[in-house]
């Protein structure tokens, strides 16, 4: 009986030992972590620079032969999408540029070749009068192809100047203009629309003749 008792407080003390040397340990601390995420949509916003006066008035029957009058307005794209925006312009009437009444109106530009802009403004024929712009982009690489230049033609190259390239409006149809592929900053781009009308000895009506112009900005 002594000999059972005493292998059972020899087995119990072992029992004790082993349970302190494996008791598991338990942490002060932990440490998790998750991701929060915020969206961020696209935008993309237009100014609204004010109606053009051409400079200067056009005789009414002389005309203004060489000497076209000429305005421009500019517009600031900002947008903060990645992939950049597109800038369009179109006219709302053809041709675009009328009298009040409809009846006396400013033929679209006549490049030398349909479709492609003429590197100079060309004087419209004896007796007809034209109205035609041209596209001067805040970045050169951003303007759509028919308004680049090489210093001597259009359609091409790396340069955009200044009042040069110059095109019809596509009747009442959209032309894409600028063509950007990144976001901008957040001042924008600032994009210059020159214009010029010409008459040669055509007869015009005395008045104002007006050209309603659109233009929108959509991100790409």
């Amino acid at each position: 009986m002594k000999r059972i008792i005493s292998l059972s407080i020899i087995v119990n003390l072992l029992v004790s030992t082993v349970f302190v040397i494996f008791e598991p340990q338990i942490s002060k601390a932990v440490a998790d972590e998750i991701v929060v995420t915020a969206e961020v949509t696209e935008e993309i916003s237009i100014s609204s620079p004010g109606d053009v006066l051409l400079a200067s008035s056009i005789p009414s029957m002389t005309g203004n032969p060489g000497a076209p009058a000429s305005g421009s307005a500019t517009w600031t794209v900002i947008t903060a999408n990645a992939t950049g925006f597109n800038l369009k312009i179109k006219a709302s009437t053809d041709p675009s540029m009328k009298n009040s009444d409809g009846e006396y109106f400013f033929h679209n530009y006549t490049p030398a070749v349909a479709a492609s802009a003429d590197y100079n403004w060309a004087s419209p024929a004896v007796g007809s009068a034209e109205f035609g712009y041209s596209v001067t982009a805040a970045t050169a690489a951003d303007t759509d192809t028919p308004f680049l230049n090489d210093g001597s033609g259009c359609g091409g190259g790396l340069l955009n100047t200044d009042n040069q390239c110059w095109l019809n409006f596509n009747g009442v149809s959209d032309t894409t203009v600028i063509n950007r592929n990144t976001n901008t900053t957040v001042a924008g781009e600032a994009e210059k629309v020159n214009f010029r009308a010409e008459s040669n000895a055509a007869f015009l009506k005395e008045g104002y003749y007006d050209a309603t112009i659109i233009v929108t900005a959509t991100v790409n």
